[in-house]
Formats: structure tokens, sequence, C-alpha cells
């Protein structure tokens, strides 16, 4: 049993200092992964704790996530929390979605944030789906079982779409060109 796997029969049986373990290993995906969707850093921050909170609750149902990861179902917790705030505020923005680091030099702060306007550009024309794809997968690496269990898309049918997101991305970024 690898260490996830005891923490979370642990945290199960209530143990708070294993949650604590397993929040501090997804906490950072999460929280990126609701920044990249939210672009608001306070919301993002918000929609990841009600995440974690929601996951804590539910804990002691938890079985595999319908045979799928403990980080696909914390996604699809995050995802739908993020459906919800959406739906209550229509607010959507990518601007600032892309934070620069302090230690790059400045040339290299251009260069990076043309390139991130322009994916960040290519990603606002997609579809909602499309772009929770792209994010996912390229942002937040999860294989395309996590993908398809965190949006409800059989995997054969993923694959697909992942290669005409990219093929749609590809276009419009050779366009800005």
């Amino acid at each position: 049993m690898d260490d996830l796997e005891q923490w979370l029969s642990q945290a199960q049986k209530g143990d708070k200092d294993a949650f604590s373990k397993i929040y501090r290993m997804f906490s950072r995906r999460i929280f990126r992964y609701c920044f990249l969707n939210l672009h608001d850093h306070d919301l993002a921050q918000d929609i990841s704790q009600e995440t974690f909170i929601k996951a804590w609750k539910n804990l002691p149902s938890f079985s595999h996530f319908a045979g799928g990861s403990f980080q696909a179902y914390l996604f699809k917790i995050a995802k739908n929390s993020i459906i919800d705030f959406s739906r209550k505020k229509k607010e959507t923005s990518l601007e600032g979605a892309m934070e620069i680091e302090a230690n790059e030099k400045p040339d290299e702060n251009l260069v990076r944030e043309e390139t991130s306007k322009k994916v960040w550009e290519a990603l606002s024309l997609l579809k909602e789906e499309e772009k929770q794809i792209v994010i996912l997968r390229y942002f937040e690496e999860l294989s395309f079982t996590e993908i398809s269990k965190v949006l409800g898309i059989r995997e054969g049918a993923l694959r697909v779409k992942i290669h005409r997101v990219l093929k749609k991305m590809k276009e419009v970024l050779e366009e800005t060109e």
C-alpha cells in the first residue's frame, strides 16, 4: 500500500493528520487548476479550500471514484465548484492567468508574456469542455483515464477531442503570427 492509500484509509476513519498530508500532496495542483479557470487568486484559494472541505466531508463514502483515482476525484469536485461559482457570477477573463516569476530576466519575461498571451487568447476561443481538456491534460498533466473521469467523457472520445482541440489551437496560434 502506497502512502496515499494509507493516508486515505486513515483519513476515512477520521484521522485529520492523514488528511492534512493528502492536502499538502494535492493543494498546489488544485489551486493552480482553480486559478487557471477563475483567473482570480483569492477566489481560486476559496474554491480550492471548498474542494478539500467537500472531499473531507465525503471521504467516508469515497471508494476510488468509480474506479478512478483520488486525484481525479479532487479535480472533479474542483470542476463542479467552479461551475457552481460560474453560474452565480458570469465573469470570465483570461488576463493575469500566468504569473511571472521574479527571478526571470526582463527579456525572458517579455517573451513569456507574449507566448502566454497568445496561448490564453487561443484558449479563450475554445468551448468550455475543450478548454478543460487542455488545462487538465497539459497544465495539470492528468492521464486520459483521470480526465475521462473528471469530465465524464469516454476515454476513446477524449483522445479524439484532444487531437481536434490541439489542431484547432495550432491553427489559431498560426493565424496570430
